[in-house]
């Protein structure tokens, strides 16, 4: 990329400066501070040797949270909705996926190093039910119910497989990153090389969260992340931009490079079909503004809402960020969030193809969306609203290079800036200890750390309160899974009906006896003949495609009332404020400033376990009992009753399950309430005891600090 390098030389400059900052500081900054630093050049140097690469592709990412539909979303951008990329419905089995362009059509596999899979190994055997050690756990099990030695693919490393077609391709790559995969649970990124035309140049990567339980796939993430160029932001319509969501957005991807940002509202029939309702000629109040009787009105409403919302967290970030002087680049990346694209990717499939050829799932949701439609074929590709999509993702890769000189000429300021809050941060802290040595002496100090200490008995009810609130919520979320649950399995108990045809002989007798022939007299032959019958037939894979998909949907309800309970930022809001409330900021007994950084720490150090069950044995028991084309209407009932069965009993192992996980979630969050007692205690007395122990040699700290907050004043000026 020789058209950019003149930049380079000042970003080689600028990686050069840190060093020196970090060289002028040692002896006065702490550990924490100078890694920051150099992790803070690392990750520049990281980028932007990644961008003067020879062969420096336009890096396409699609992110969202797990159940976001980012794998229909590229099936259906890129594959003609053909299901390419299999499902992930839980973080554990989520696999960060590329996709390039190569001659030859190859599936590259990287397993998990032997030291990776070691780490997985001692989490498993970790009794604690933090995420870190439950996926580890669910991934080693797998394993072992997989039945395969990992050591000989850890040994490996990599494998490369050829495929020669789609079909072939889906059939190799569901066992390598579908939920369920043999050897998905020792994966840890696949890249497809495609013969591809329109993959020239570009590299799409379907990622799996920045939230990934498993640390060495989280690495993987965040490094794609660190030099993206072009993001695709997938929320769900029903959850548009919740607060998981909008601390993703705001706070993991512009500030990392990000020079095209589209914000996409997926699964737009699922939105729509909360608003749609039959109205009855004898309701007296009619419509409203928040329901609708057809689904080109329902598209309107819920498009005027998802733009509002959208228009509104993006004005309240953008004054955020001019507040803070950030670049005008930056900007202008988060305002092309304002108008956000709704999209579905059933939808626009389903308008593609007659309604034989649906499957169970596009069957129900076509029975639900028709009697809202006086055209399904019209209605149907207004809510897929691909096209324009289609036509964003062409244009990305069409303005590669007006991107990368975008990208060239901000990689400078973001740094900088990003770097001129790390100092100003360091700065704050010192002079907020220089403020408090100063005016305070020992007996001060004395006195404010036994006031405080008096008060953790308030402190600690109302921190007990709100784990308690928790937990109720807790109760009512899981009574209403438990009625999810019931109503998803009523959705997945019809078998599709398929049609075929065959030939089908008949034969009968023909006498040859002639009368003036007496020797012919009860002689005669057989006569044979053929006609097409037609016949309709299930077959068990139907079946078990219900009750996969029913599986899914119940695991995803599962996991929505531990998730929908526990809304992490709240919780943290909330006992932040608990602790804060009970005191008088006021009063000269106690430093308010101090005593917010203290809790802030302590309250930011929480991490709450998420659950996730794996009800893969329960789908088991219908398998393998009907074989081939079902036709008859006793077989027919027999498969629906195994079906019937089937779900019912995932229903009742899930609600044992829901009831038993609540219990022990309950118990858990009481331990953690009781940590986060003693955490505020120990940190409060720590904090004080340092303090003190300064206040002994005050002159000599006073003046190390002031060097120190020179040094962080002139290092900023240098920027």
């Amino acid at each position: 990329m020789e058209i950019f390098k003149t930049e380079y030389t000042e970003f080689q400059n600028f990686t050069d400066s840190i060093k020196q900052m970090v060289s002028d500081l040692s002896g006065h900054a702490g550990k924490d501070d100078l890694a920051g630093l150099e992790k803070l050049a690392e990750n520049f140097k990281r980028k932007t040797d990644d961008f003067y690469n020879e062969n420096r592709k336009l890096n396409i990412g699609v992110v969202g949270q797990v159940k976001a539909g980012k794998s229909s979303f590229l099936n259906t951008l890129l594959f003609n909705g053909m299901e390419i990329l299999p499902k992930a419905s839980t973080p554990k089995t989520a696999t960060l996926t590329k996709m390039e362009y190569s001659e030859n059509n190859v599936i590259q596999i990287e397993y998990y190093s032997a030291e990776e899979w070691a780490v997985l190994e001692e989490n498993a055997v970790v009794n604690l039910e933090d995420e870190i050690y439950t996926s580890a756990r669910e991934i080693v099990d797998m394993v072992k119910r997989n039945g395969i030695d990992p050591h000989p693919y850890l040994k490996k490393g990599i494998d490369k497989i050829e495929f020669g077609s789609y079909d072939d391709l889906l059939s190799r790559l569901n066992d390598y990153v579908g939920e369920d995969g043999m050897y998905t649970p020792i994966v840890k990124a696949v890249t497809l090389y495609l013969n591809k035309e329109e993959f020239k140049g570009i590299s799409i990567v379907d990622t799996p969260g920045l939230n990934d339980p498993i640390a060495s796939r989280t690495i993987r993430t965040k490094e794609f992340m660190e030099v993206c160029d072009v993001v695709f932001f997938l929320s769900q319509s029903g959850s548009f931009l919740d607060k998981s969501d909008w601390e993703l957005l705001s706070s993991q991807l512009p500030q990392k490079g990000v020079k095209r940002l589209a914000l996409i509202a997926s699964k737009y029939d699922s939105g729509i079909r909360d608003i749609l309702r039959v109205q009855d000629e004898d309701d007296i109040f009619g419509e409203d503004e928040n329901t609708a009787d057809n689904i080109p009105k329902a598209c309107k409403i819920i498009r005027k809402k998802l733009r509002k919302r959208a228009k509104g967290k993006v004005g309240e970030f953008v004054k955020d960020l001019e507040q803070r002087g950030s670049t005008p680049e930056l900007i202008e990346v988060i305002k092309q969030c304002e108008k956000p694209y709704m999209v579905s990717s059933l939808a626009y499939n389903m308008s593609g193809k007659p309604e034989s050829e649906y499957s169970s799932e596009e069957k129900n949701i076509y029975s639900a969306l028709k009697q809202f439609s006086d055209d399904m074929e019209s209605d149907l590709k207004l809510l897929g609203n691909f096209d324009e999509l289609k036509e964003l993702f062409h244009e990305a890769a069409d303005e590669k290079e007006q991107i990368f000189e975008q990208k060239a000429k901000s990689f400078l300021p973001n740094a900088k800036e990003e770097l001129k809050g790390l100092l100003q941060s360091y700065l704050d802290r010192t002079s907020k200890r220089i403020q408090i040595l100063e005016s305070d002496d020992r007996e001060q100090l004395l006195e404010q750390k036994n006031a405080i200490e008096k008060q953790m008995g308030a402190i600690k009810a109302d921190i007990a309160a709100v784990f308690g609130e928790l937990n109720a919520k807790l109760e009512s979320e899981k009574a209403e899974g438990i009625r999810e649950l019931r109503s998803a399995g009523k959705d997945y108990l019809d078998i599709r009906e398929r049609s075929g045809s065959r030939t089908v002989e008949t034969s009968h007798w023909v006498s040859d006896s002639k009368w003036y022939k007496p020797w012919t007299w009860g002689s005669g032959h057989t006569s044979y003949s053929s006609h097409q019958e037609h016949y309709s037939y299930c077959i068990a894979a139907d079946a078990i495609e219900n009750l996969y998909k029913y599986a899914i949907e119940a695991s995803s309800h599962m996991e929505e009332v531990f998730t929908d309970a526990l809304q992490l930022k709240e919780i943290k809001r909330k006992l932040l404020n608990v602790v804060v409330n009970n005191f008088d900021m006021g009063s000269e007994k106690y430093d308010s400033s101090l005593f917010r950084i203290m809790v802030e720490e302590t309250v930011s150090a929480i991490e709450f376990p998420v659950f996730h069950l794996d009800i893969s044995d329960a789908m088991n028991g219908i398998a393998g009992k009907f074989t081939g084309e079902i036709t008859s209407a006793s077989q027919k009932t027999e498969l629906a009753a195994a079906l019937s069965n089937a779900i019912s009993k995932i229903y009742e192992e899930l609600c044992s399950r829901l009831e038993s996980t609540a219990k022990a979630f309950r118990s858990e969050m009481t331990a953690i309430g009781n940590k986060v007692q003693d955490n505020l205690l120990t940190n409060v007395t720590g904090e004080f005891e340092s303090l003190l122990s300064q206040c002994e040699n005050k002159e000599k700290e006073i003046a190390e600090y002031k060097v120190y907050a020179a040094l962080l004043e002139k290092a900023q000026v240098g920027i």
